[in-house]
Parts: structure tokens; C-alpha cells; sequence
């Protein structure tokens, strides 16, 4: 198979859930596709690029998630924390675009619900803050916390149903409408 942007995204996307993302580097990249590590960058001009790459790729689908805001950012939750340090690449994701999904929706979303638009704009910016920061903080924590015993819930599942609750809850606070 040629080797190709494609390619390159998906690769880089298995590491990720496969060991984490320490371990997506371009010269690992490069190994795994059998190739020298100056390929790759003619395809992908930096490791940011390929980080902002893989994370449009795993948000791309909420580019079709019905719903309000509120929907969209509860959606982007359950799509992000089954993959492995997904949290912190797109901390690290965001950072170099701030136009992702859900960042890119939530703005009409919140301008159909009667925001205004500069209103809409710097919610907008909080709410993906607010998600990322918790969303990361939720993987990290399940990652780094021992085991716990079982509760006929599965071992967490305490931890993940509060983690659920004060997602939902900051994000009914920061998308009340404003008064």
C-alpha cells in the first residue's frame, strides 16, 4: 500500500490506543509503516500536524450529531473517553486549532437557542475548555487510580458515573442561557 496522509492518520491512531500517546512518535510512526522517517513528513509537515490530524479524525463524527449544545458536548464525551489518552491529545490538539468539532458547531448551536453571537463565541471557548479539562482529567484518573473491587458495576464504575455527573453539571451551568 502506498503510503499516504490516510494512511499515516490511521497508523498513528492505532499506536495511540494501543500504547498511548507517548508513544506516537514519527520515528515509531516510521517503523511501523516501514519507512524512513523523512517520508513521513512529506505527507505531514510536523508531529502537531499529525496530533491535530488524528484528533480531526476521531471528532469528525460530530459533524453530524443532531441536538443542542448541550447534546453535541454530551456526544463528544462518550466518542472521546473510550480511546486511550484521547483527552490529552486533544488538549494538545485544540491548542494548535481551535476550530475542531465540536468547537466549530457549538456557536450556531447556541445562536438557535436565542445567543447572541459574541455570547455564543466566548461560551464557546469556555464550554471546550471546561470539556477537554474534564474529559482528561477522567481518563487520567481511571488511569493512574489502583483497582477497584468489584460492585457488580464493574471496577470504576463509581468513579466514571460521578465523573458523568459533574460533566453534565458544569455544562447545564455554562450553557444556561444568559439572562
Amino acid at each position: 500500500m502506498a503510503l499516504s496522509l490516510e494512511l499515516i492518520t490511521a497508523t498513528a491512531r492505532s499506536l495511540l490506543s494501543q500504547y498511548g500517546l507517548q508513544d506516537v512518535s514519527m520515528r515509531r510512526l516510521a517503523r511501523e509503516l516501514d519507512v524512513a522517517p523523512g517520508a513521513l513528513y512529506y505527507h505531514v509537515p510536523s508531529k502537531q500536524e499529525l496530533l491535530r490530524t488524528v484528533a480531526q479524525e476521531i471528532l469528525d463524527p460530530l459533524l453530524d450529531e443532531p441536538g443542542d449544545a448541550l447534546a453535541l458536548m454530551l456526544r463528544f464525551r462518550l466518542l472521546v473517553l473510550p480511546l486511550r489518552d484521547a483527552g490529552d491529545l486533544l488538549l494538545l490538539a485544540y491548542a494548535l486549532d481551535t476550530t475542531l468539532p465540536p468547537a466549530q458547531l457549538l456557536p450556531q448551536r447556541l445562536r438557535d437557542a436565542g445567543w447572541a453571537p459574541a455570547e455564543a463565541e466566548q461560551t464557546t471557548a469556555v464550554v471546550m475548555r471546561f470539556a477537554l479539562g474534564a474529559v482528561a482529567t477522567e481518563q487520567n484518573q481511571a488511569l493512574l487510580q489502583p483497582a477497584q473491587p468489584a460492585t457488580g458495576r464493574g471496577p470504576g464504575a463509581p468513579q466514571a458515573m460521578a465523573a458523568e455527573r459533574i460533566y453534565r453539571h458544569g455544562l447545564q451551568r455554562l450553557l444556561a442561557p444568559p439572562r
